[in-house]
C-alpha cells in the first residue's frame, strides 16, 4: 500500500525524469535591442518603445509568454513593467516586439544622448505537450534573461 508521501515522491521522480529527457537540448531564445522610438511626451513624462529582437536557435517553435523588465537611464531606475510579447518564435526564426517605458522625468531634464539599460526575464514555453502541462501547472517555467544597453538621442524623437 502506497502512502501519500511515497506517491508524491514517485510523481516528483517521474516529472524529474521527464524534464531531463526529450527537451534537454532546447536552447533559450536570445535577445537584442534594435531600436528605440519616442511614442509621446509631455512636460512631465516621456513614453519610449524599445524594439527587442528575439531569436530562436532551435528547430522547434518557442512561444514567448511574458516579459518582466526594468529600464534605467544614466544608471538610475526609471521604469518597471510586465508585458506579453504575444508571439511564437518559429523554427530558427526571429521576431521583433516592443516594450514600452514611461519616463516620469520632466522633459526639461532630458536632452542630448542618454545611456539606457534594459534588463529583464522572458518566460517561454518549451516544445511538447508535457512541457505545456508543466508550464500551466507552474512546475516548470523556463526563463531567458537579457541585459541590453544602448543610447537614446532624446532630441531626435524619430530615431530607431
Amino acid at each position: 500500500m502506497r502512502t501519500p508521501i511515497l506517491s508524491a515522491l514517485i510523481a516528483v521522480l517521474i516529472i524529474s525524469m521527464a524534464l531531463s529527457t526529450g527537451c534537454s537540448n532546447i536552447k533559450s531564445p536570445r535577445f537584442e535591442t534594435v531600436g528605440v522610438r519616442e511614442i509621446e511626451h509631455t512636460q512631465e513624462r516621456t513614453v519610449y518603445a524599445f524594439s527587442v529582437k528575439a531569436t530562436n536557435p532551435n528547430r522547434e517553435p518557442i512561444p514567448l509568454k511574458q516579459v518582466a523588465y526594468t529600464v534605467s537611464i544614466d544608471n538610475q531606475h526609471v521604469f518597471s513593467g510586465v508585458r506579453s510579447p504575444e508571439t511564437t518564435l518559429h523554427t530558427y526564426g526571429e521576431h521583433t516586439f516592443e516594450l514600452p517605458a514611461v519616463f516620469e522625468v520632466p522633459r526639461s531634464q532630458l536632452s542630448g544622448i542618454i545611456d539606457y539599460k534594459l534588463v529583464g526575464t522572458t518566460k517561454y514555453l518549451k516544445p511538447g505537450k508535457l512541457q505545456e502541462v508543466l508550464y500551466e501547472s507552474r512546475i516548470s517555467v523556463p526563463k531567458a534573461g537579457f541585459n541590453l544597453r544602448g543610447k537614446i538621442d532624446v532630441d531626435d524623437p524619430d530615431q530607431d
